[in-house]
């Protein structure tokens, strides 16, 4: 799996996937899982508007097999 930009597409209305931030306000790299409202409504500052802390996203993997 690779990350995708959120500029190049967004995850289908209430789908769960993991998502990445570059910013420090984080600390190092991070990523969460959350959905496409996750990545609407979790902005930061810049400049004179309001940008989307989440930069990527991917698809969450398949459940572990029980096994």
């Amino acid at each position: 799996m690779e990350w995708i930009s959120i500029e190049q597409s967004l995850p289908a209305e209430g789908q769960r996937v993991l998502l990445y931030t570059p910013y420090p306000y984080f600390g190092k790299d991070y990523s969460c899982v959350g959905d496409r409202e996750s990545i609407r409504t979790c902005t930061v500052c810049e400049g004179c508007r309001d940008v989307p802390i989440f930069t990527h996203w991917m698809p969450l993997p398949p459940k572990p097999d029980r096994h």
